[in-house]
């Protein structure tokens, strides 16, 4: 109860289960008993956690909602649960606790999009600190932090308007992902890569981006996520723009990307 449930939750909503909509296609006809999952609110069970003393219960739930509410875009939602994790568990040393790696992924990518939002302080401290945890964590293995490390480093960069790093990075986190079999954060990367290129004007680039993040969610079960970056496409470029064959950037402009990484590397030792 205190640990699946709390999944199933998350699941539900980023594959659509809690939408009004019924499934648009065979494809989005889950085979998981998610319908036979006792439904209990997450809010409800935190508070119960944090009553009982179940820390790691805590920690784990804050870890799911945390990326339900990045990928479901309610930064305000994510804000506030980096925000309870920092209070609670970031002092601590994590001992690399597997949850706790995600915690400082978003915790990275939610304080840059602040950072660059509000200009405050506060959010850069935290947004570079959790750049600095994950670059440490990356030298123990590159199969687990290199894509997420990269992404971070791409908001990094965003953030001082130095928009050429950014790109390699945005790209070569892709690469990584895709690489690493992390479909997920290969669609997170690829919409992040979007709203970067459609905000610094390259909109055929966002078009295939986000074009990339919507396939990744779909074949990863995120239904829901992909529907709402469709979204973003049809508002932002039309229903003609599904017509068009997406370029794939992502794989074509990165081949030196891991070159440029394994540079900047030898150079920080």
């Amino acid at each position: 109860q205190f640990y699946f449930t709390p999944l199933y939750n998350v699941l539900r909503v980023l594959a659509g289960e809690n939408d009004d909509q019924s499934p648009t296609s065979e494809e989005e006809e889950t085979s998981f008993p998610l319908d036979r999952v006792k439904l209990v609110n997450n809010d409800d069970i935190l508070k119960v956690a944090v009553k009982t003393d179940q820390l790691a219960c805590f920690h784990t739930i804050l870890s799911y909602e945390t990326a339900k509410a990045f990928m479901c875009r309610d930064m305000e939602k994510a804000r506030k649960c980096t925000d309870l994790y920092f209070d609670k568990f970031a002092t601590k040393d994590l001992r690399l606790m597997y949850t706790a790696i995600y915690n400082v992924f978003y915790e990275g990518l939610v304080s840059f999009y602040f950072t660059r939002l509000t200009g405050e302080e506060n959010c850069r401290t935290r947004a570079e600190n959790a750049y600095t945890q994950m670059r440490e964590w990356s030298f123990r293995s590159d199969w687990n932090f290199e894509n997420k490390l990269l992404l971070i480093e791409a908001e990094l960069y965003y953030t001082l308007n130095n928009y050429d790093k950014a790109s390699i990075c945005y790209e070569a986190s892709i690469k990584s992902a895709r690489e690493h079999k992390f479909i997920h954060e290969e669609a997170i990367a690829n919409e992040l890569a979007g709203n970067f290129f459609y905000e610094t004007g390259h909109f055929l680039k966002a078009e295939s981006f986000y074009a990339h993040s919507i396939k990744c969610f779909k074949k990863w079960g995120g239904f829901a996520v992909a529907r709402r970056v469709e979204s973003i496409v049809l508002k932002r470029f039309g229903a003609d723009s599904w017509q068009l064959c997406p370029i794939d950037y992502a794989a074509s402009s990165t081949i030196s990307s891991k070159e440029n990484l394994s540079k900047k590397r030898q150079s920080r030792s």
